[in-house]
């Protein structure tokens, strides 16, 4: 299937309730865990429709994914440690 820009565009703003950009800091809930990461890009699949995060983690740790469904993340405004300002 061909799809325009436009289509891919309304695509991704219904698949993505939370409105994640690439480059935002979210707070990943998972069933098993609950981790903050930075969004480095997105990906659409259409098949399932759905769109994917990929995620730069701030704590290293083997056992979460880096690569997570846009749902289960939420934009995250609390400052990366104390005293940081946006």
């Amino acid at each position: 299937m061909n799809y325009s820009n436009r289509d891919i565009n309304k695509l991704f703003d219904m698949y993505n309730p939370n409105k994640i950009k690439s480059g935002d800091m979210v707070k990943v809930k998972l069933s098993h865990a609950s981790y903050s990461a930075r969004v480095v890009g997105l990906s659409l699949d259409i098949k399932n429709k759905k769109v994917y995060a990929d995620l730069k983690l701030i704590e290293q740790n083997r056992n979460h994914p880096t690569r997570v469904d846009v749902t289960d993340c939420i934009v995250n405004s609390m400052p990366l440690y104390p005293g940081h300002h946006y």
